[in-house]
């Protein structure tokens, strides 16, 4: 039922929503904000002393400094009819770096966050009971609640 013209609507509300989450709200993917940095970095980063750091990144706790990270996670342009692929082209080893120092930006329990999950599933929807109110004639009923 969800076809390449869902996902390519859908896909990169999902991959913004996610950037939010992750990049501008300070939340890992598990909801909780990220903790907090060793004082000598934590120090660093506040006043911008990193390489290439973006003034913007000052005084956040999320992983961005100069800003790489975020603006590499994305959708894959090969979508297909039945699937969307986001995730990192050039970045994915300073992710799992990040992951195993407990900065979570994704896991195999939680590859997106729920709120981000939640958003492609109410996206789903509506584009599913479109649809269906397109296939089938106005005069017909169709009861899709469980039983």
């Amino acid at each position: 039922m969800l076809d390449k013209k869902f996902w390519n609507k859908v896909g990169p509300k999902i991959r913004d929503a996610y950037r939010t989450h992750i990049f501008h709200k300070g939340k890992d993917v598990n909801g909780k904000p990220f903790k907090r940095y060793s004082p000598k970095y934590g120090e660093r980063k506040r006043a911008g002393l990193l390489r290439r750091q973006d003034s913007s990144s000052k005084n956040k706790r999320a992983p961005v400094v100069t800003t790489d990270l975020l603006r590499d996670f994305g959708t894959s342009y090969n979508t297909t009819s039945n699937q969307v692929k986001m995730g990192w082209s050039i970045y994915g080893k300073r992710v799992e770096a990040l992951n195993k120092m407990g900065r979570l930006l994704t896991t195999k329990s939680n590859p997106l966050p729920k709120d981000t999950i939640k958003l492609f599933e109410s996206e789903a929807v509506k584009y599913i009971k479109k649809r269906l109110k397109d296939m089938f004639p106005k005069n017909m009923t169709i009861d899709l609640t469980k039983k």
